[in-house]
């Protein structure tokens, strides 16, 4: 990752050195980039000190009307700077890194969060956060809920684990699915599913005919898949997911296109009640 790490961490020792001196000790312009480091500053009570994010953060409300700072993956210097931000919280991964270490060079506290392409890492995301933004008590007290909603999927460990399939519509091309290390993967088995595409590794198209030879028990969509083709019809509609049997036979489950580019606080109650979700459809089988 070219000494990415090193630069990270170099970042994180850095904000405690120049954040700025407010009135109440904590920064009041906020930059957020990825849709979970959003999620957390808005679920630390911080929302309304977040002045930009980037284009992949939709939720909560007012996000979708905030300024945008760019793609995640693709931000630019000259935007940032000209908002005159004294934090940038970002998920791992954000960059690039010449410009990260361009905007850390003018004084500009940044926060790089832990990969939260992994659950296990969002307690941690949110202590850093709160310590960040002066929210350490509420930080606590949100990483205590997220804990207990993800006690409540322990139990989804049985011995007839059914199988799932993540399939997501992708413009004109072809769906994706997703295998081993995604955070489709991880909800599958948080729910106490099996990943029909545990063969590789990532995200990547899919055929046609691949799609229609599956014979998973379910299919994992995203809801934006489902609110773009018109609900459960316009899935089972659609000429190349339509074709997969899960579909066909209306044993569709939904998460939200959020969850699925990394997990924020809302993750874990939402993939708690994805995982009710399934057991109801087991029973009524």
């Amino acid at each position: 990752m070219r000494h990415f790490t090193g630069f990270i961490l170099a970042i994180i020792g850095f904000v405690g050195l120049c954040m700025p001196a407010l009135a109440d000790g904590s920064p009041q312009r906020v930059i957020t980039v990825g849709a979970p480091a959003t999620e957390i500053v808005f679920a630390l009570g911080a929302g309304d000190r977040v002045i930009a994010t980037d284009t992949t953060s939709t939720r909560p409300e007012p996000v979708p009307t905030l300024p945008k700072v760019g793609y995640m993956r693709h931000l630019a210097a000259e935007g940032i700077i000209g908002l005159k931000p004294d934090l940038i919280v970002g998920v791992e991964k954000s960059g690039p890194d010449v410009v990260l270490a361009e905007l850390a060079d003018l004084g500009i506290p940044i926060v790089i969060l832990p990969s939260l392409a992994k659950m296990e890492n969002l307690p941690d995301a949110i202590a850093l956060a709160g310590d960040a933004l002066g929210r350490v008590d509420a930080a606590k007290v949100l990483s205590d809920r997220v804990q207990a909603d993800l006690a409540e999927l322990k139990g989804n460990d049985g011995a007839d684990r059914p199988s799932i399939v993540f399939l997501m519509a992708v413009g004109h091309g072809k769906p994706l699915s997703a295998g081993q290390e995604t955070t489709a993967d991880e909800i599958i088995t948080m729910i106490g599913g099996t990943n029909s595409m545990a063969g590789f590794d990532g995200f990547k198209p899919v055929s046609p005919e691949v799609i229609a030879s599956d014979a998973s028990d379910y299919v994992l969509v995203t809801q934006s898949t489902l609110d773009q083709l018109g609900g459960l019809e316009g899935l089972q509609a659609h000429p190349i997911l339509g074709l997969n049997k899960a579909v066909a036979n209306g044993r569709v489950l939904a998460i939200s296109a959020s969850t699925i580019l990394g997990f924020g606080p809302a993750s874990a109650e939402e993939i708690r009640d994805l995982a009710a979700h399934l057991r109801s459809f087991e029973q009524g089988s």
